[in-house]
């Protein structure tokens, strides 16, 4: 190549990137203010991803192997089922398929021996890309759901913090740092772990359903069957937030029709024949949960469990909740303090959302995270990790309580107003 035609092919780079820049540049300028804000934020929830993973902010070194942060063991759980997947036969296991069918092209690609030896992947995916992309989610379902921007931003914007202000939360505490290492990476979604695809997926099941709020647009039949794919990749990620996807079908079903609900239903089919492979290949039936089943099928087992018994050891049960609220009262007093507020926040966000939006923004908005944290929390393993079994409906209840703080600064500033109208 001569000297010439290489400056000729720099020159041609340089004119290649200025033209993409400057269309980049031409479609951001172009998106509604609104959306440019939510993506800013969305970059915020990045750049706090990587003060965390690169250890700008310094994490407990017990807990961080490189970017390998605190998961707590299910992690070599999936590792195990995404590797007997690939040699042909999957092992019976509690949890669904979905994080070991995200590890399988990683294994393939990197040929792990451990699992943080392709850690790296899972974490981008998860901490990075559905992270930011949940923020932007949040916002637009808040937008929708209360019909009010600044606090659609806000929740967008604490939901982005969210790591951040957890990381400095702890500060109080004696254990301050063995709490920051064991639920940063939680709540940042900073880890190859099934809940945040999980999370990610219901929050888009919400804003795909609250684009109809507010608005006399028909809903498409590819938007229900797509609506129906984000529920069953929900539930092969996490089973146990089948609870939300049943008030979202009946959701559908109320309003929408059962035509509706049929599209939901093939779309959330189809996401859910892995799983049903996976079910029938190693229990023999399409539709259960290893939760049920593993041990029941289990060749290994001297005496498989009966179904009876297996439904009466499920981690669902009243006395659950009850020991939750004793241990709340035994060791935690002060907690009862914003659990009064919580209920409190809730009941003022109700009435208002309906009597301003009407009942489908409060069904979509307040309904929905009710319908998955009131079951959970008569579960067992709730009570032992409240942040981790909280991360699905954890960004609504940030928005709900922004909407509700909204109001009150509405109401306030009304009666200042009020006071300061001079008398006639």
């Amino acid at each position: 190549m001569t000297e010439a035609q290489a400056v000729g092919n720099t020159q041609q780079i340089h004119s290649t990137t200025g033209t993409l820049l400057s269309r980049l540049a031409q479609w951001w300028t172009a998106l509604p203010q609104f959306n440019r804000k939510l993506g800013m934020l969305a970059g915020l929830r990045i750049i706090i991803a990587l003060l965390i993973m690169t250890d700008i902010l310094k994490m407990p070194t017990e807990m961080r192997y490189g970017w390998y942060l605190h998961h707590g063991g299910d992690q070599e759980i999936m590792f195990d089922l995404a590797r007997s997947i690939i040699v042909g036969s999957p092992a019976p296991e509690l949890i669904g398929i979905g994080q070991a069918l995200v590890m399988i092209p990683f294994i393939l690609i990197f040929k792990p021996y451990y699992y943080f030896d392709f850690v790296v992947p899972l974490v981008l995916i998860n901490g990075f890309l559905l992270a930011s992309l949940s923020v932007m989610l949040i916002g637009l379902i808040t937008r929708r759901a209360v019909g009010n921007d600044r606090a659609a931003l806000w929740a967008s914007f604490l939901w982005a913090v969210l790591p951040l202000t957890a990381y400095f939360a702890f500060f109080w505490h004696p254990e301050a740092e063995m709490l920051r290492g064991a639920n940063v990476p939680k709540i940042g979604w900073l880890n190859g772990l099934s809940d945040p695809p999980a999370a990610f997926f219901l929050l888009l099941s919400v804003a795909i359903l609250t684009r109809q709020l507010g608005n006399n647009e028909e809903s498409t039949g590819w938007r229900f069957f797509w609506l129906g794919v984000s529920l069953g990749l929900a539930v092969i990620f996490r089973v146990h937030i089948a609870f939300m996807v049943v008030f979202l079908l009946v959701y559908v079903l109320i309003v929408h029709g059962w035509r509706a609900l049929l599209k939901v239903s093939i779309g959330g089919l189809i996401a859910y024949l892995p799983q049903a492979w996976y079910n029938t290949a190693v229990f023999g039936l399409p539709v259960t949960t290893g939760y049920l089943s593993v041990y029941r099928f289990d060749p290994g087992a001297d005496q498989p469990r009966s179904l009876g018994t297996i439904i009466s050891t499920l981690p669902f049960h009243p006395k659950h909740l009850i020991e939750l609220t004793q241990r709340v009262l035994d060791n935690h007093y002060w907690l009862l303090i914003p659990t009064a507020i919580l209920v409190g926040v809730l009941i003022v966000c109700c009435i208002a959302l309906y009597r301003r939006r009407g009942w489908r923004s409060v069904a979509l908005f307040v309904g929905a995270p009710l319908s998955y944290i009131i079951p959970m929390a008569s579960a067992w393993p709730f009570r032992d990790d409240i942040i981790r079994f909280s991360l699905p409906v954890l960004p609504l209840f940030i928005a709900i309580t922004v909407y509700t703080l909204w109001l009150l600064g509405q109401y306030l500033a009304r009666r200042k107003s009020k006071h300061l109208r001079p008398v006639q």
